[in-house]
């Protein structure tokens, strides 16, 4: 059974837990779309670009310039 979040916690360890478990869907190596990680987020947020640019400031995933591809980072957390 998946969580859906009512709101990103503002606790920053309970905000990278939560970050730590969604990563999880996304393969490592594997390169996705926005929209791809925009409809794998939606599973867990309604807002997907605050849940996306979470991930990427936390150093979990990485995103091309310009809005490109994201990626998962496999030494990550």
């Amino acid at each position: 059974m998946r969580c859906t979040l009512k709101e990103i916690p503002a606790q920053r360890k309970k905000l990278e837990a939560i970050l730590r478990y969604v990563v999880r869907d996304f393969e490592p190596g594997k390169r996705y779309s926005e929209k791809q990680v925009n409809e794998i987020l939606s599973c867990f947020y309604e807002d997907t670009a605050s849940l996306r640019r979470e991930l990427v400031g936390a150093k979990l995933m990485e995103r091309e310039g310009g809005g490109g591809k994201y990626w998962r980072i496999e030494n990550g957390k």
